[in-house]
Protein backbone atom coordinates (compact mmCIF):
# COMPACT_ATOMS: atom_id res chain seq x y z
CA UNK A 1 0.00 0.00 0.00
CA UNK A 2 2.55 2.08 0.89
CA UNK A 3 4.59 1.67 -2.32
CA UNK A 4 1.48 2.36 -4.40
CA UNK A 5 1.18 5.62 -2.69
CA UNK A 6 4.63 6.55 -3.13
CA UNK A 7 4.36 5.87 -6.97
CA UNK A 8 1.48 8.05 -7.56
CA UNK A 9 3.50 11.07 -5.42
CA UNK A 10 6.67 10.48 -7.45
CA UNK A 11 4.71 10.67 -10.93
CA UNK A 12 2.94 13.75 -9.22
CA UNK A 13 5.89 15.04 -9.04
CA UNK A 14 7.37 14.12 -12.11
CA UNK A 15 4.28 15.82 -14.13
CA UNK A 16 4.47 19.10 -12.58
CA UNK A 17 8.45 19.08 -13.50
CA UNK A 18 7.37 18.92 -17.33
CA UNK A 19 7.89 22.04 -19.44
CA UNK A 20 5.39 22.48 -21.44
CA UNK A 21 5.64 26.10 -22.56
CA UNK A 22 9.29 26.13 -23.73
CA UNK A 23 8.77 22.10 -25.15
CA UNK A 24 5.74 23.65 -27.31
CA UNK A 25 7.45 27.23 -27.94
CA UNK A 26 10.78 25.53 -29.34
CA UNK A 27 8.59 22.93 -31.25
CA UNK A 28 7.29 26.47 -33.38
CA UNK A 29 9.49 28.02 -35.39
CA UNK A 30 12.38 29.63 -33.65
CA UNK A 31 12.79 33.78 -33.83
CA UNK A 32 13.89 36.43 -32.72
CA UNK A 33 11.94 36.62 -29.79
CA UNK A 34 12.55 33.15 -28.56
CA UNK A 35 16.35 33.90 -28.70
CA UNK A 36 15.58 37.33 -26.59
CA UNK A 37 13.61 34.67 -24.18
CA UNK A 38 16.49 32.61 -23.49
CA UNK A 39 19.19 34.91 -22.64
CA UNK A 40 17.25 35.73 -19.53
CA UNK A 41 17.82 32.98 -16.87
CA UNK A 42 14.41 33.63 -15.31
CA UNK A 43 12.60 33.50 -19.05
CA UNK A 44 14.31 30.65 -19.94
CA UNK A 45 13.65 26.91 -19.60
CA UNK A 46 15.53 27.10 -16.24
CA UNK A 47 12.98 29.55 -15.31
CA UNK A 48 9.85 27.80 -16.48
CA UNK A 49 11.48 25.11 -13.55
CA UNK A 50 12.23 27.79 -11.65
CA UNK A 51 8.27 28.96 -11.42
CA UNK A 52 7.05 25.71 -11.17
CA UNK A 53 9.23 24.73 -8.30
CA UNK A 54 7.82 27.98 -6.65
CA UNK A 55 11.39 29.33 -6.00
CA UNK A 56 13.21 32.46 -7.50
CA UNK A 57 16.26 33.09 -8.72
CA UNK A 58 18.55 35.82 -6.98
CA UNK A 59 21.70 34.70 -8.53
CA UNK A 60 23.02 32.38 -11.39
CA UNK A 61 25.28 30.91 -9.07
CA UNK A 62 22.16 29.57 -6.70
CA UNK A 63 22.24 26.94 -9.59
CA UNK A 64 23.77 23.76 -9.27
CA UNK A 65 26.41 23.68 -11.88
CA UNK A 66 24.61 21.16 -14.23
CA UNK A 67 21.74 23.80 -14.69
CA UNK A 68 23.94 26.13 -15.24
CA UNK A 69 25.30 24.61 -18.35
CA UNK A 70 22.41 23.47 -19.39
CA UNK A 71 21.23 27.08 -18.93
CA UNK A 72 24.30 28.04 -21.41
CA UNK A 73 23.24 24.92 -23.70
CA UNK A 74 19.90 26.26 -24.01
CA UNK A 75 20.54 29.64 -24.76
CA UNK A 76 23.05 28.65 -27.75
CA UNK A 77 20.62 26.31 -29.24
CA UNK A 78 18.06 28.89 -29.03
CA UNK A 79 20.71 31.46 -30.99
CA UNK A 80 21.66 28.62 -33.65
CA UNK A 81 17.48 28.03 -33.88
CA UNK A 82 17.92 24.34 -33.51
CA UNK A 83 14.48 22.69 -32.25
CA UNK A 84 16.10 19.26 -31.80
CA UNK A 85 18.71 20.17 -29.71
CA UNK A 86 16.92 22.94 -27.55
CA UNK A 87 14.70 19.65 -27.24
CA UNK A 88 17.22 17.38 -25.79
CA UNK A 89 18.25 20.20 -23.28
CA UNK A 90 14.73 20.55 -21.68
CA UNK A 91 14.31 17.05 -21.47
CA UNK A 92 18.02 17.28 -19.45
CA UNK A 93 16.63 20.06 -17.55
CA UNK A 94 13.54 18.15 -16.80
CA UNK A 95 15.54 15.04 -15.63
CA UNK A 96 17.46 17.11 -13.08
CA UNK A 97 16.65 16.07 -9.54
CA UNK A 98 16.98 19.18 -8.48
CA UNK A 99 18.16 22.66 -9.94
CA UNK A 100 19.46 24.02 -7.24
CA UNK A 101 23.06 23.97 -5.79
CA UNK A 102 21.92 24.14 -2.33
CA UNK A 103 19.58 21.10 -2.43
CA UNK A 104 22.53 18.27 -3.20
Amino acid sequence: MVRVFYSQKTEDLIEKMTLTNWRSQVQDELGKEHQDMSDNWKMCAIGERIRIEGRDLESIKDLSPEAIQLGYDFSIAMQEKDNQKALEIITKIEQLPTIWRDEK
